[in-house]
């Protein structure tokens, strides 16, 4: 489609944008109430004096007319069929503003109180005022604007040239706009994804205010039956959906939403095992589900339209059971409920520990297996993938009975996407507005710092952590790290507080008010430190790696803890391995070995404390693989415990220290060699 960078001011489309905008939403409501106000006295005028009330029907026309003509044509003001000039797609708010001869900061003033303009202001910080600074009153720069806002238009794929899309085309003709964008850590691509945003919530609006859910009606209701104990102890996913939730699908959601409806309509096993690392939205994709079945999707089969989705969470529910042949009993009736119902498909939610003895979780597979089997009852399973892989081993004969779908990590573009429609939810219920920087920096840290979950799971659990530290209600990305530091203890953002500054300065003399000399290894240290602060380092490895070589007794295991002391809050920081005790091959598993089944590893201590000092006392005595492992550490910046979670070693500085050569140092100094 071409449009040519040209506006014409006296277009039929234009003249109807500033009516619109004189006449206003204000104006309208005035136009209705007075065109009621005239129908109901000309009523009353009927009654009581005759002809006057038929002047007074009259008079209401108008009014009335106006204001359909200005809800049906003014305020939608959709774009020309044939589309030649950039006021035939332009946006009707903006549009209405604009003089005959626009020049860039008369464009920036239109965009000021409009809500797409308003919408960049407060998600990316392109206020008013900061876009007509970086206006000129020129005219002949116009045209640059109109061709810039065209492109970004088609780029973005927007129904209208809105005023988001001028403010980003007054932003993109400027030569030095990188730059000035990277000061507000953002770039253009932020700004046409910010663009998508706002269409997309404008969209959700009109898809929840048009099209309202085919829930069924009464009929349906009443078919649902008497479920008392499902009622009781699980969540009706269904009536959560047709109350106005809104679920994210992904392209890889489609493709198991697919395969869910293939099976439950097929004559095999009616069951359904999702399986994923925690985070990885196995949930939504239930919801997305029982959505597509209580909206009466054209894709839906007969069999399965308007069927309820019970989610029922194990931990709950073995936590009412005060043993397990009540337990057992409990699980068998709820199935039961569930059956006789006709119309439930009963989603059992952390599945895994209904499979397992353990604390927390209880073996049912007795009562659970032959159900699966028999391929009667619709059943979801929920299951982390690598629990999965451990019932698998030891009980083939469930996992044969299963049909199993794996839902994988969202990458970066998926993940923001969810982030952004969840927002909806997240702001309402804390009452803050979260800027776009908060968002790039909740996936960017959640990658980084939060190791239990997958995404979208991590940045979710950050944005919402983030909502308690809003300044002025709002979230912005030191918000987002003020979280992270807050609940992790880790130290992620640049130096800014003036208390902090001053103790990176004066880190050597701090620390040396706790030991003498080491000056050389004194100063390394705390030049590794400030180069973390700063952002200067490889944010791939640990802040700083040591060997500190020397005879016993000099201070290296005192300069460890005096640096955890002086700057990571404490000798309570510092995990200390005495390296002297894995002298063995098979001691690299307690090195890795699982926090709950050894709490002492330095996995688990490492994921614990993250920000801490890690210090490995008599390295030269471990044993070759134990120090193989030790040099992954130092080399990736990560470690892998034995269930495969990765363990970060990034915001650790780690300190080998050796005797090894200490005879030869001494050796040297006496000579008065310095080192």
């Amino acid at each position: 489609m071409e449009i040519e960078p040209r506006f014409n001011y006296d277009s039929l489309r234009a003249q109807k944008a500033r009516f619109s905008v004189r006449f206003g939403n204000a104006w309208h409501i005035v136009a209705i109430a007075v065109g009621i106000m005239m129908v109901l006295l000309g009523l009353w005028s009927l009654i009581e004096h005759g002809a006057i009330g038929w002047l007074l029907f009259g008079l209401s026309g108008p009014m009335i007319m106006v204001s359909i003509w200005w809800e049906k044509d003014l305020k939608t003001a959709e774009i020309s069929k044939n589309p030649k000039t950039i006021d035939d797609v332009m946006a009707a708010d903006v549009l209405g503003k604009l003089p005959r001869r626009p020049t860039p900061i008369d464009i920036a003033e239109a965009i000021t109180g409009t809500r797409a303009g308003q919408f960049l202001s407060v998600r990316l910080g392109l206020t008013p005022n900061f876009l007509r600074n970086i206006s000129v009153d020129d005219p002949d720069r116009t045209e640059q604007i109109w061709k810039a806002a065209i492109e970004i238009w088609q780029s973005t794929e927007s129904p209208k040239i809105t005023s988001a899309v001028l403010a980003a085309a007054i932003v993109k003709q400027l030569p030095q706009h990188d730059s000035l964008l990277a000061n507000m850590k953002i770039d253009f691509h932020d700004i046409e994804e910010t663009i998508r945003w706002y269409e997309r919530i404008k969209a959700l609006i009109d898809q929840y205010k048009e099209k309202p859910l085919n829930t069924g009606g009464i009929a349906r209701d009443w078919s649902f039956g008497y479920t008392p104990l499902l009622s009781r102890f699980a969540q009706n996913i269904s009536v959560s959906v047709s109350g106005g939730a809104f679920t994210t699908k992904l392209a890889a959601h489609e493709e198991a939403l697919g395969q869910m409806l293939k099976t439950f309509s097929s004559g095999g096993r009616q069951n359904i095992t999702l399986v994923g690392a925690d985070g990885a939205g196995k949930s939504t994709v239930v919801s997305a589900f029982a959505e597509m079945l209580i909206d009466g999707h054209r894709g839906v089969p007969g069999s399965l339209m308007y069927q309820q989705v019970f989610m029922l969470d194990a931990s709950s529910l073995i936590s009412v059971a005060s043993g397990r042949g009540e337990l057992e009993n409990l699980v068998t009736m709820i199935l039961n409920e569930a059956f006789l119902s006709k119309n439930v498909i009963l989603c059992l939610d952390n599945a895994q520990l209904f499979f397992e003895e353990g604390v927390g979780s209880v073996d049912l597979s007795n009562v659970l297996l032959p159900i699966l089997e028999a391929g009667r009852l619709r059943t979801i399973l929920t299951m982390d993938d690598q629990r999965f892989l451990q019932i698998s081993q030891t009980k083939p004969q469930l996992a044969h009975a299963l049909n199993t779908i794996a839902i994988q990590p969202s990458n970066e573009p998926e993940t923001m996407k969810i982030m952004r429609d969840q927002l909806v939810l997240f702001e309402a219920q804390h009452k803050v507005t979260y800027m776009y920087q908060a968002l790039a920096e909740a996936y960017r840290v959640g990658d980084r710092y939060v190791q239990d979950l997958v995404m979208p799971g991590k940045a979710l659990k950050i944005l919402e952590a983030a909502a308690s530290y809003a300044s002025g209600g709002l979230v912005t990305a030191q918000s987002v790290d003020d979280a992270i530091e807050k609940t992790l203890g880790i130290k992620i953002s640049v130096a800014s507080l003036s208390d902090e500054k001053e103790k990176l300065l004066n880190l050597e003399s701090l620390i040396h008010q706790r030991m003498i000399n080491q000056t050389r290894a004194v100063t390394v240290v705390s030049d590794a430190i400030r180069r973390a602060r700063t952002g200067v380092r490889n944010q791939n490895r640990p802040i700083g790696a040591f060997l500190f070589l020397g005879p016993t007794g000099v201070g290296k295991t005192e300069l460890s803890k005096a640096l955890a002391d002086v700057y990571f809050g404490g000798e309570g920081n510092m995990i200390r391995l005495d390296l002297n005790e894995f002298v063995r091959p098979d001691d690299v598993a307690r090195l890795i070995a699982d926090g709950a089944r050894d709490p002492g590893s330095l996995t688990a201590q490492v994921q614990k404390r993250p920000f801490s000092v890690v210090l490995l006392d008599e390295i030269e005595k471990a044993h070759p693989q134990v120090l193989t492992t030790l040099l992954q550490l130092l080399d990736e910046g990560i470690l892998r415990d034995e269930n495969n979670r990765e363990i970060s070693f990034r915001d650790t500085i780690v300190i080998a220290t050796s005797n090894a050569g200490a005879d030869r140092i001494r050796e040297y100094i006496e000579r008065g060699y310095q080192f």
